[in-house]
Parts: C-alpha cells; sequence; structure tokens
C-alpha cells in the first residue's frame, strides 16, 4: 500500500468516525423561567374565548386581523419592556382573513412564516400605556424592544422573532444519525457589540432527509440579528423519503 493510499484510509476513517460514534453531550442550564405576561389577554377571552364571541371581540384586538391569538413560549418571558404580549398568528389558507391583510402579508409586512404551505405567518400582540398594539414586523418590534441589555434578553428577542429553538438538557437518541462529534445545549455568550446565541433549527417542511441543524446567531444590542454559522447535527433516518408541506 502506498504513503497516499493509506492516508486516504486513514481520512475515512476519521469521517466515519465523526458520522457514526455516539457525541460527546454537553449540557447547560435553562434560563429563568419568567412566565409571560398575558393577564390582558385572558381578560379580553383569550386564549380559550367564549362560547357566543371570538376572541378580544369588545376590544381592539378584534380590529387585528388575527387568526389566533395564544400566549407565547415562556422563553420569550426576558423581553424588556415585560409588557403583555400574545402571539397573534395570521392563516391565509383559513378564508377568514380580509384582502387588506393579505396584502400585507404579501408586502412582507409580518415578523416570520410558520414555513412550508401552511400559510401562517406570526405577529406579535402587546398591551402598551394601556392599549393593544400589533406588532406586524421585526422593524416594530424592534422599536418596543430594543436595546437588548441581558443574555436572557439577547436570547427572549431572537426566539421571539426568528424560527430558530433553545434546546435543555439533550440526550443522545441511537435512533437518530449524528454528523458532529460534540453536540451542546443552548447558550447566550456577550461580546463586544452584542451577544451569540447558540441555537437549532429544524428542517420540518420540504423533502428529506430532516435535518436538526445547530446555528450561531449574533444579535447586536440594537435588536439586529444575523446567522454567523450553521452546522447540521442530526437527523431521523426513518423520514428521509418523507416530504411535508
Amino acid at each position: 500500500m502506498n504513503k497516499n493510499s493509506r492516508w486516504f484510509l486513514i481520512s475515512l476513517f476519521f469521517i466515519f468516525t465523526a458520522c457514526t460514534s455516539k457525541p460527546q453531550i454537553i449540557n447547560h442550564p435553562p434560563p429563568p423561567n419568567i412566565p409571560v405576561a398575558f393577564d390582558e389577554f385572558t381578560n379580553a377571552g383569550c386564549p380559550a374565548g367564549t362560547s357566543d364571541q371570538p376572541c378580544g371581540a369588545d376590544t381592539a384586538l378584534a380590529d387585528f386581523g388575527c387568526s389566533d391569538i395564544l400566549i407565547p413560549s415562556n422563553f420569550i418571558g426576558g423581553l424588556n419592556p415585560p409588557y403583555p404580549i400574545a402571539t397573534c398568528q395570521i392563516d391565509l389558507r383559513s378564508g377568514t382573513t380580509n384582502p387588506e391583510i393579505e396584502s400585507e402579508i404579501d408586502a412582507g409586512e409580518y415578523i416570520y412564516p410558520l414555513g412550508g404551505l401552511s400559510g401562517s405567518y406570526i405577529r406579535y400582540v402587546v398591551f402598551q400605556d394601556g392599549e393593544y398594539r400589533l406588532l406586524k414586523t421585526e422593524d416594530e418590534f424592534r422599536t418596543v424592544y430594543a436595546p437588548i441589555e441581558s443574555p436572557e434578553e439577547a436570547l427572549s428577542y431572537v426566539l421571539a422573532v426568528t424560527r430558530y429553538s433553545a434546546a435543555y438538557g439533550m440526550e443522545y437518541d441511537p435512533t437518530m444519525e449524528y454528523e458532529v462529534r460534540t453536540l451542546e445545549d443552548t447558550y447566550v455568550t456577550s461580546e463586544s457589540d452584542g451577544y451569540i446565541l447558540h441555537l437549532y433549527f429544524d428542517q420540518f417542511y420540504g423533502c428529506g432527509p430532516h435535518w436538526t441543524s445547530a446555528v450561531d446567531v449574533h444579535i447586536s444590542f440594537e435588536g439586529v440579528i444575523k446567522e454567523v454559522g450553521q452546522t447540521q447535527v442530526f437527523r431521523d433516518p426513518t423520514l428521509d423519503d418523507l416530504c411535508v408541506d
């Protein structure tokens, strides 16, 4: 065996080992559990509503065109100011949205889409200075919540305006195919100009393979978000032939 062949086999060994061995798991403590303030929406009949009127029918909420008004994840409880906040989900395929809202969505006036062909888009409603206020875009969201002044707020902000997710208490799952030697929980590090967040993204829509990727995101103190790195880390091989609209 010549020298080049030997190095080629060694390289294949390390690639195979990296892709098939059990990864090292690094866990981090989750952020403080800060419940989202939702009383002002509960008082308006949200999210359950009532038997004879839609959620918020007697308030300005009824004019916002939300298909659903829902309580957000506690992961965004670190937003500051801590205004009461609700998720406003727009479902264009429900047949209940008006042409004006459809035009706004077509013009990009939403914070993020849920993905695929769902026809669903996310906005937020906050209760600020005694009034409900609809936040249609990330720019409007930024005017309320920037500057970003703590790691907890950075995490809440990014999770609120993107489809990235936080992961804690990760464990090895032998049914998954891993592409990395190390798998690490979500964490936030402080930088001179903002924060770096280690997050995850699930490629649910589209055709397989459906990867879960680790994503590193920078957020400036002014609330500007930029993805700085992404690596495919694992997938469920039983879903490789699955297509999701």
